[in-house]
């Protein structure tokens, strides 16, 4: 038998896992499918990026045989409805006889789920009951549904739990300590990713605008392994949160994050193919390094978010291109990108920090200046040189056309 647990996970905490070790246990699960909701039915609150937290949902549930996560809902465009998402699972892995995981609380609500009747012809119902509930009162709820909608009820016992994902993240932003609260691999990650920390980013961005980038992320989310999804969504909060701080718009800013990388994984042929298509686009000429190799991703990329988007947005596409190595005459959307993809929440290097420090601080063209200095060093310390145009815009973020001794000869 398959047990499906879903949620939005954000974030995954200990309650979720405790809920899927007891299920394991007491139903006689074969399988337990962990899934993440790509889009939710409208609720109050704004759910993150579903990279986020199809992440933490991995973390969350590591160590637990028989357990995976899939990102089914998140891949399928549009709201996600359990019932449409039954069918597609059992006739993608053919499952005969599939389990639905909740908590008791679900019983209050089964008549306003979408197709409730037609979702519970398709899967029985496994409900947990927590230490706190009135068991009496919750199997007399689960004989009552299970009647009325003709489907079984199953019940199993787990701990309580005074836990909640909205408590977490109240924690989080309050610098409150979440040891404990969440699996250990999700405690590092919020740590390490701040997944919840969107500054002024997050006021300037209307509920319409955050729906719109996810729908963006769910759109870039074939093109991108799961690593590469990480470092675009951190990217993409980053760079909002610069725009934001520097006056710029917002949304844009995270849409060039989210999509700054698109081509980044591409075979060599179909990447030069692109980066010439960038020229053609856009009428700009490209020098011949940026035609072949690694940095035909930046042009690659925003040939392929114009395909996205349907649009040639000229100030998009021109931040997305050069976000790699910068160059002379940049616009504040493309240096917030090029900062926001060198110091973005999942980086980690020496002199992270006062480089962050100067961007947001509004001194952008410090930040460049400091930032490309560290690119320089790295580039260094390979054995490699940086590319002409990054030399250029160093230059001009010197004020001067003397290079620092040794350092990019």
């Amino acid at each position: 038998m398959t047990g499906l647990f879903g949620g939005t996970f954000d974030p995954f905490h200990q309650a979720h896992r405790v809920l899927a070790r007891e299920a394991l246990r007491q139903l006689g699960l074969e399988e337990l499918i962990v899934m993440p909701v790509g889009r939710p039915p409208p609720k109050e609150r704004r759910t993150n990026f579903a990279s986020y937290r199809y992440e933490m949902a991995w973390l969350g549930v590591e160590g637990l045989a028989g357990v995976f996560v899939s990102d089914d809902e998140i891949r399928e465009a549009g709201i996600d409805y359990t019932y449409h998402t039954v069918l597609r699972l059992k006739k993608k892995y053919g499952i005969k006889e599939l389990l639905l995981l909740s908590g008791s609380d679900v019983l209050m609500s089964i008549d306003s789920w979408h197709r409730p009747a037609d979702l519970l012809k398709e899967v029985s119902l496994a409900v947990a009951i927590r230490g706190r509930d009135d068991r009496l009162r919750v199997e007399k709820r689960a004989e009552a549904g299970g009647l009325r909608y003709g489907t079984r009820v199953r019940l199993f016992d787990m701990p309580a739990m005074d836990l909640s994902a909205s408590m977490i993240r109240d924690l989080t932003l309050s610098g409150g300590d979440i040891g404990g609260l969440c699996p250990p691999g999700v405690v590092d990650f919020i740590r390490r990713y701040r997944p919840y920390d969107w500054g002024e980013a997050f006021e300037c961005l209307s509920d319409a605008d955050w729906q719109d980038l996810l729908d963006l992320e769910e759109t870039a989310w074939p093109f991108l392994s799961r690593e590469r999804r990480l470092h675009s969504v951190s990217v993409a909060q980053y760079a909002a949160r610069l725009a934001a701080l520097n006056g710029e718009n917002c949304k844009l800013a995270a849409s060039a994050g989210l999509l700054h990388d698109l081509a980044k994984e591409l075979d060599g042929p179909r990447l030069e193919e692109l980066a010439l298509r960038y020229v053609q686009l856009f009428h700009q000429d490209l020098p011949l390094e940026y035609l072949r190799g690694d940095l035909a991703h930046g042009p690659a990329s925003a040939v392929m978010a114009a395909e996205l988007l349907g649009t040639q947005d000229t100030s998009l596409a021109q931040a997305i291109a050069w976000h790699s190595t910068a160059r002379p005459g940049m616009t504040v959307l493309g240096e917030i990108l090029f900062l926001a993809d060198k110091i973005a929440y999942d980086r980690n290097f020496g002199q992270l920090e006062e480089i962050r420090s100067l961007a947001e601080g509004g001194d952008l063209a410090t930040a460049m200046k400091r930032c490309l200095e560290e690119v320089f060093e790295a580039l260094d310390r390979e054995g490699k040189k940086p590319c002409s145009l990054s030399i250029e815009a160093y230059k001009k973020y010197m004020n001067s056309g003397q290079m620092p001794a040794g350092r990019l000869d």
